[in-house]
């Protein structure tokens, strides 16, 4: 066949209008070329498909379809929309937010002693990142689906209960080894502070958030500057302890404060969006698992390697912000863009390089921290690579974000769960041939294969149409 025929219509009436008549029941009040591209990749049609029936590639038959569509009215922005310079600004904040749990860790260390920390931090951090995760995307979801107050409750109810679960599971911990009501104490405040900060980072509540995280950051850090003075320990422990009374207390007002019109009749969508956030969930237990399991083995190491983290931490909102430009930025590549082709090399390229600038940011982060180490004189080249890990680890939770955005949870889990076990493996076994500290260079392994394999499968998938609506 010529290849100047294959651009050609086949003849034999208007297959493109017929094609109209069986979509047009499907498709939405507000539908775009975006949705019908979304639609005709659902049912099937290929590229090559599309060509032979009628003429054209897919984005170039659903912007036709969609210009023969009759008119439909406009929806306006929904009032208090952000600009993406304040978008981008409160996702910034993200990563110090993050971090201030972490500044009180000496005056724990000191308080409870290493061991209980450790135990402690594990629990903490794990359980409030699962069940963070798994409550902000159940809310997020009501709140797409025009529920703001089932949301509301939902945030409300599920923090009650992690709070409880915290609890249940200190206790339990403190009965197996050092820490007593001490190590009780400090899970559930660091519980409470991650889930009422999802909570109100859910709400665009970030500086609030930041006025009450402030003192406990500066006590932790006065204290850090102080040397470690166990008579000095109370005050920080104290700010922690308020900070996330007031978070909680700060959430649970947003929440009560949140709402909207109710509409009677509607069916409850809770249960099955909780159900729906279980890859998620899962998702973050495996992510949780992977990182706690390399992390929890420096925290009571040598300065250099029990702070190399923070350029990660401080960098997650850095992360964030990438990946919602990216978002943003491909949405309006695929308006402007006529083939799929082009439309999937030209988003492989910016994927590229908002990872390019995430891993950059996290990298001048910690080639700062190099520097403070470097002089102070407690800079080893275990630390250098086991940073390098924490690089590679941003720009493997980069592509996650991509990746869990397109909804590719299969791919993810199977990686994600391989990758970890692999890694648990490697460290029990091969972690002594490379003393001391022979888990680093298995972590930088294990990082480096996980940021491989979620590229390819970005590579893939980038052409999809579904995930940019």
């Amino acid at each position: 066949m010529n290849p100047g025929d294959r651009a050609r219509p086949p003849r034999g009436g208007d297959t493109v209008a017929d094609l109209l008549t069986t979509l047009e029941p499907d498709l939405p009040a507000a539908a775009d070329e975006l949705q019908i591209a979304t639609l005709l990749e659902r049912r099937g049609l290929t590229d090559e498909e599309a060509t032979a029936r009628y003429g054209r590639d897919v984005f170039a038959l659903s912007r036709e379809l969609f210009r023969r569509l009759p008119p439909r009215p406009v929806q306006e922005p929904p009032p208090g929309t952000t600009t993406p310079r304040s978008r981008a600004a409160r996702l910034l904040s993200h990563g110090p937010l993050y971090a201030v749990p972490s500044l009180v860790y000496p005056a724990v260390l000191v308080a409870l002693g290493g061991p209980a920390l450790v135990r402690g931090m594990l629990l903490a951090t794990s359980l409030g990142w699962v069940w963070g995760m798994g409550t902000s995307v159940a809310a997020y979801r009501l709140l797409g689906q025009g529920r703001p107050r089932a949301a509301a409750r939902l945030w409300r109810r599920l923090t009650l209960l992690g709070l409880g679960v915290a609890v249940a599971d200190a206790a339990l911990l403190a009965t197996t080894g050092d820490g007593g009501a001490g190590l009780v104490a400090f899970v559930v405040a660091q519980v409470g502070y991650q889930l009422a900060s999802g909570t109100m980072l859910f709400y665009g509540l970030e500086w609030r958030l930041a006025l009450i995280a402030l003192p406990a950051a500066g006590l932790g850090v006065t204290y850090i500057l102080l040397g470690f003075d166990p008579n000095r320990a109370a005050p920080a422990l104290l700010a922690g302890a308020v900070t996330s009374a007031l978070a909680l207390g700060a959430a649970w007002w947003a929440t009560r404060a949140r709402g909207g019109t109710a509409r009677p009749n509607r069916p409850d969508t809770v249960r099955p969006t909780l159900i729906g956030t279980l890859p998620c969930v899962v998702y973050a237990m495996l992510s949780a698992l992977f990182l706690m399991f390399n992390s929890a083995r420096f925290i009571t190491a040598p300065l250099d390697l029990a702070i190399t983290v923070a350029p990660l931490v401080l960098g997650m909102g850095v992360l964030e912000w990438r990946s919602h430009r990216f978002h943003d930025q491909a949405v309006t590549l695929l308006r402007r863009t006529s083939a799929t082709a082009e439309f999937r090399r030209r988003a492989w390229l910016l994927l590229l390089r908002e990872l390019g600038v995430s891993m950059l940011v996290l990298a001048v982060l910690g080639a700062l921290l190099l520097g403070v180490l470097a002089a102070a004189g407690v800079l080893t080249p275990r630390a250098v690579l086991l940073l390098g890990a924490y690089l590679l680890l941003g720009g493997a939770y980069f592509a996650g974000y991509i990746l869990v955005n397109h909804g590719e949870f299969r791919w993810i889990l199977t990686v994600v769960g391989v990758v970890a076990v692999l890694d648990i493996a490697a460290t029990l076994s091969l972690s002594s041939r490379f003393a001391p500290y022979g888990e680093v260079p298995v972590f930088l392994a294990g990082c480096l294969t996980l940021l491989v394999l979620f590229l390819t499968a970005l590579r893939q998938n980038i052409g999809r149409v579904a995930p940019y609506r």
